[in-house]
């Protein structure tokens, strides 16, 4: 059964061409797409990092 739309905001960045190149291999290696791969990263990076960003914006 083929998943709905989901609510999404287009976003566009540029990578290095090395880190650009690694994110297509593991791609093409774990048969992913970029978008899922990329939106994995970031929301990882946010769960570990936001609260502290939070609490030093606290500050200044």
């Amino acid at each position: 059964m083929p998943m709905g739309k989901k609510d999404a905001k287009n976003f566009a960045c540029k990578f290095d061409r090395e880190i650009f190149e690694k994110l297509e291999e593991f791609c093409n290696l774990s048969r992913q797409n970029k978008t899922s791969v990329v939106e994995r990263a970031v929301q990882k990076y946010l769960d570990e990092n936001l609260e502290m960003m939070r609490e030093v914006a606290k500050k200044l």
